[in-house]
């Protein structure tokens, strides 16, 4: 017996579930799995085109495995389809012969095809050409679609293409409302906290050039003075991040480049040569350097971790522990203070004054990694924890 077609989703039905999603990859999903149901067609997989950076990519499909469509894409000039389809905006229906000449082999190859396939492009009056829906029936040479599946596809990318376009205004708007945001605080940053730190500058510099400054104060000047002018740079560099549109984490926690160990003993060093506690370093395995972003997360927690024990500790020990994996890294940094793990894991969790590690959880879990606040098992006091792969997945 034959199987019965799911029922046409009507037009309007179709324009209400799109309309009522806000991302574009859920958009892209519902589109690629209705068209499928709805008519003869037995796969389908949705491209969308960038047109700033000229990149196509492989955003949805249906009856195909999810690792082909994420591994479908390229420069758009490898992809002929898209420059027919933005001439004609008619449906394009080819032979398997014909879509070569269309589309890159290594896509061809990807998706195993074997007959024909409806190419459809899904247009926006304002924002032109956005993808296209291809559809084929499978492994069957011999499938043809029918003029109601043509009609089907085509109404169902018209819709589409309405809801894409909403979707992508509607990210536009936020990411512009969120740059107006970032350029307002970076410019309450730079009228205050910036001018501050100017004005330490200052004070710092007449005091340096004070007649009688005993040898050690003026150690003690020059140092400072070096650092106000290094968190002034930081801080700087932060702000010109911040009003671009970028996440200002990718700046060397130490003002340097390197080994991770490297720049981790410069940052012990600096500690115990101001007068703090003492501190041993224990290294443990040989694996790869990690990428940097997350080798300047692993400098991170260890700065964040010393300068925490230096403020708020009163230690007289500090132990880092650096385990170097093949796959992940991982680095602790434990002291003998009075501080309370627990008490440390709730201003994390209650956004007050633990500004610092709050912003070092966010984006150790960006990187794929973890960050934990325990007991310190042999110093007796806190143990800050942060491990990361070493580097991206693919």
């Amino acid at each position: 017996m034959e199987q019965q077609r799911p029922a046409r989703i009507s037009r309007a039905e179709l324009t209400r579930m799109l309309l009522s999603l806000s991302e574009v990859d859920d958009v892209l999903e519902l589109v690629a799995r209705t068209v499928c149901e709805t008519t003869g067609f037995v796969r389908s997989m949705i491209m969308d085109l960038d047109g700033p950076s000229g990149r196509v990519r492989g955003r949805a499909g249906h009856g195909v495995p999810t690792g082909s469509v994420a591994g479908a894409g390229g420069m758009v000039d490898n992809f002929p389809v898209f420059g027919v389809l933005a001439r004609s905006g008619e449906t394009l229906i080819t032979r398997l012969d014909e879509m070569a000449a269309l589309m890159p082999a290594r896509c061809m190859e990807l998706f195993q095809v074997r007959g024909p396939v409806v190419a459809q492009p899904m247009r926006s009056d304002r924002l032109g050409l956005l993808g296209i829906v291809f559809c084929d029936g499978g492994n069957a040479p011999e499938f043809g679609p029918s003029a109601a599946d043509i009609q089907t596809l085509r109404e169902m990318s018209e819709v589409a293409a309405l809801a894409f376009q909403h979707a992508l205004l509607l990210h536009r708007s936020v990411v512009l409302q969120s740059l107006r945001e970032r350029s307002r605080i970076a410019a309450d940053l730079h009228d205050g906290v910036t001018q501050q730190l100017y004005a330490a500058c200052l004070d710092v510099d007449e005091l340096r050039s004070s007649a009688g400054l005993a040898p050690d104060d003026a150690l003690v000047l020059d140092r400072l003075a070096l650092r106000l002018d290094t968190a002034s740079q930081q801080l700087r560099s932060a702000l010109a991040q911040i009003v671009g549109g970028e996440v200002p984490d990718t700046m060397r926690g130490d003002g340097s480049t390197g080994r991770v160990i490297d720049r981790v003993r410069a940052l012990v060093d600096d500690l115990c040569g101001s007068g703090g506690p003492t501190a041993d370093i224990e290294i443990k395995g040989d694996g790869p350097e990690p990428d940097p972003a997350r080798a300047d997360v692993m400098v991170r927690a260890v700065r964040e971790g010393l300068a925490n024990v230096a403020k708020h500790a009163s230690a007289t020990q500090v132990e880092v522990q650096i385990r170097r994996g093949s796959s992940w890294w991982t680095v602790e940094v434990s002291d003998d203070g009075v501080g309370s793990a627990g008490e440390v894991r709730r201003a994390i969790t209650a956004g007050g004054s633990a500004f610092g590690l709050r912003s070092l959880d966010e984006n150790v879990a960006r990187l794929g990694g973890r960050l934990w606040i325990s007991d310190a098992p042999r110093l007796l006091g806190v143990r800050l924890g942060v491990a990361v792969p070493v580097a991206t997945d693919g």
